[in-house]
């Protein structure tokens, strides 16, 4: 039996929450390396679970979380790989090109069964 290990959501401070614009968010490099470490674990676990979303951090200890619904997940794969690309990390790329590619496979696969199991009448 193989086991699935959970990931620990990470929690992202921010501090002064009050005031806080979203181009304080975009600018921050700290935010947006968590961002690109933790989406493509977070849309994996979720893909694995047969989630409909994936959950990327937990905002202030709050219980709030920045999640991505399942639609979404093919883009922000993308791009998480063009932020590897500016670090020249490409067996990253690599690895999360795959990941988009067993993600469409599989979407394809669940379109299929649907229009199979259809009835025309």
């Amino acid at each position: 039996m193989v086991m699935l290990t959970k990931r620990t959501i990470p929690r992202a401070i921010f501090e002064p929450i009050i005031g806080l614009q979203a181009s304080d968010l975009t600018s921050n490099e700290t935010l947006l390396n968590l961002i690109k470490n933790e989406t493509p674990l977070a849309i994996e676990e979720a893909f694995k679970a047969k989630k409909t979303f994936a959950t990327i951090f937990e905002v202030n200890a709050s219980g709030y979380f920045l999640d991505i619904p399942k639609m979404y997940w093919v883009e922000a794969l993308q791009e998480c790989i063009k932020l590897n690309l500016i670090e020249e990390s490409y067996e990253e790329c690599l690895r999360l090109n795959n990941l988009i590619e067993e993600l469409k496979k599989t979407s394809k696969k669940t379109i299929k069964q649907k229009h199979d199991g259809e009835r025309t009448d």
